[in-house]
């Protein structure tokens, strides 16, 4: 598996705190690109993810996130 379908798996799995699921996604985003990966996307998430304010922007959007899929259910 890539590791951007890792990282977007991390940060969308269902009833996992959105904590945890940044800090599994930065893990997996620590590893490198796969060959499957563009290196540019990879350090994109990697800066969305681990830059400043990275938890405060991932953990709004996980929050509307979980919303959005909880409404839809």
């Amino acid at each position: 598996m890539s590791t951007a379908a890792r990282v977007i798996d991390d940060l969308t799995a269902p009833g996992i705190p959105a904590r945890t699921r940044l800090r599994l996604a930065s893990e997996h985003l620590a590893g490198g690109p796969t060959p499957q990966d563009h290196p540019v996307l990879i350090a994109r998430l990697a800066e969305v993810v681990n830059g400043p304010g990275g938890d405060e922007r991932v953990m709004h959007a996980l929050g509307v996130y979980d919303t959005v899929v909880a409404q839809a259910a």
